[in-house]
């Protein structure tokens, strides 16, 4: 399932062009879920889309960065992918670095032992697979599945109060308007859903959307201040 900023912007996109004539905000991260079954077989484990996504990141270029966060080195200039030994050698103004996050709904007990260290968990991410609640969404000519926007907007929720980087707060705060505002479903449905099932990360959220947070979100959606405050506000009413 794809997650975090890419899921939001592939759902909000169509809306929010032709609202404001422009693509919606992109990611420097690429955040991907998979479904984990405690009761797996370490062989289980071993041959699971999860196991096979590191498999297969690993083959693309991808080098392991901490727990379950992948990199790969790409040179602006020429698009060529390098290694990390090379990428030391190119000039950081001439160096991105696209990051991939691989996520699991829940921990299994041998998955430290069988593929290495603890990867992140998404316990709302379980839901999806429990619930059977997969949308889908068009990326190029492939469908992809992701959470329903109400749920991608409690992750976001979730998420925002332990932020460390201020950009990854704004970029938070972006979304969860998009996902209210911009979504399919209309702002009321989105709303509905995610208050009675997550009213606590509703007011966990809200509160760290401080004045300035939602000043700077607003200039970087094209919107006012106050035009902000207003659809997000409706979270805690």
């Amino acid at each position: 399932v794809l997650l975090g900023g890419w899921a939001v912007y592939h759902i909000v996109n169509e809306s929010y062009d032709r609202e404001h004539g422009i693509h919606y905000l992109g990611s420097r991260d690429i955040d991907v879920g998979f479904h984990i079954d405690p009761s797996w077989t370490d062989d289980e484990l071993r041959s699971s889309p999860f196991a096979k996504a590191i498999e297969v990141a690993r083959s693309l270029g991808y080098g392991p960065m901490g727990s379950f966060r992948y990199c790969r080195f790409i040179q602006k200039m020429t698009g060529k992918a390098l290694t990390e030994e090379e990428s030391k050698r190119v000039p950081s103004y001439d160096l991105f670095q696209l990051y991939l996050d691989i996520m699991v709904d829940r921990i299994h007990p041998r998955q430290p032992e069988v593929l290495g260290p603890r990867a992140l968990d998404e316990p709302i991410l379980a839901r999806v697979y429990d619930e059977d609640l997969v949308h889908t969404v068009r990326v190029g000519e492939v469908r992809v599945p992701v959470p329903p926007p109400y749920l991608l907007l409690a992750m976001k929720l979730k998420a925002i109060p332990n932020r460390q980087k201020e950009d990854k707060v704004f970029k938070d705060a972006c979304d969860i308007y998009a996902l209210m505002w911009h979504s399919p479903e209309g702002v009321d449905s989105i709303l509905r859903q995610v208050r009675a099932e997550y009213l606590d990360l509703c007011h966990s959220g809200s509160a760290t959307i401080t004045d300035e947070v939602a000043a700077r979100a607003a200039s970087h959606l094209g919107i006012d201040s106050e035009t902000y405050r207003e659809v997000v506000g409706r979270l805690t009413l």
